[in-house]
């Protein structure tokens, strides 16, 4: 049975040798490398996940917040060139909590909260996600994932939201009314209002995806500007091009 999840059909989509590093050959345990951005989006997850689990309503102040990301962040530390460099990361998580500490309605208490779930498609296809949070309302389930980067419009995955829909929808029975990213740095909403036939449209396309993976003989590196951040370029067949794009991106920003 093919596993399929967002992040994994992403990958493919960025770069099918990236894919083919991670879940072909299955050596990302021995290339992968801690990254300031991923260390302090798990820990804003984290604190936010131990903050609603540990919590009574009364006690969801912001000070226990900040004192939650704090433990979080004393248990890993990776990623960070300087200390300098983590402080940075640091006061940007902590105005990230803040924000939502203002804006949000912090003594509801969520439905779902921070685990994987998975839907069988069918016989040969299954779907897993990890959600980040499920609110009930009076329309329905309100699905939301915490995004930690920068809200930009043409980076959206509407894709995404529908297969958190789907598996949310399938594993409680119930409607899912709404799904939406929360862009924490600015507590900017993206969302979306799943329709039952949406649900057919996007097991469809996640056949047609899978075929096309499972069918690909060459799984070729394909250059963009993910690139940079890549944990493989040092041994990926098109680490000189990379490194040229790379270069002639630097030099744009600079004009």
């Amino acid at each position: 049975m093919f596993k399929a999840s967002s992040f994994k059909l992403q990958m493919y989509e960025t770069c099918p040798q990236q894919y083919k590093f991670t879940y072909v050959d299955k050596i990302a345990d021995e290339y992968k490398t801690a990254k300031p951005y991923l260390t302090m989006g798990a820990h804003v997850h984290n604190a936010l996940k131990d903050f609603y689990e540990k919590f009574e309503p009364d006690g969801r102040t912001l000070p226990v917040l900040e004192g939650l990301l704090r433990k979080r962040w004393a248990e890993n530390r990776q990623g960070f060139m300087d200390r300098e460099t983590e402080r940075a990361w640091g006061l940007k998580a902590l105005s990230m909590l803040k924000l939502y500490h203002q804006r949000m309605d912090v003594r509801i208490t969520p439905k779902m909260l921070e685990d994987y779930y998975s839907y069988d498609i069918d016989t040969s296809l299954s779907v897993l996600g990890r959600i980040d949070r499920v609110d009930e309302t009076d329309d329905g389930l309100h699905v939301i994932d915490y995004k930690t980067g920068v809200f930009h419009e043409e980076d959206i995955n509407e894709t995404q939201l529908l297969l958190y829909s789907l598996i949310v929808a399938k594993n409680t029975g119930q409607r899912v009314s709404k799904a939406s990213f929360l862009f924490l740095p600015s507590f900017q909403w993206y969302s979306v209002e799943p329709k039952d036939d949406d649900y057919d449209y996007i097991a469809e396309q996640l056949r047609l995806k899978v075929k096309r993976i499972v069918e690909d003989q060459t799984l070729a590196p394909r250059v963009n500007k993910f690139c940079k951040n890549c944990d493989f370029l040092e041994i990926c067949p098109a680490r000189e091009k990379a490194e040229e794009f790379m270069k002639q991106e630097e030099r744009a920003v600079e004009v």
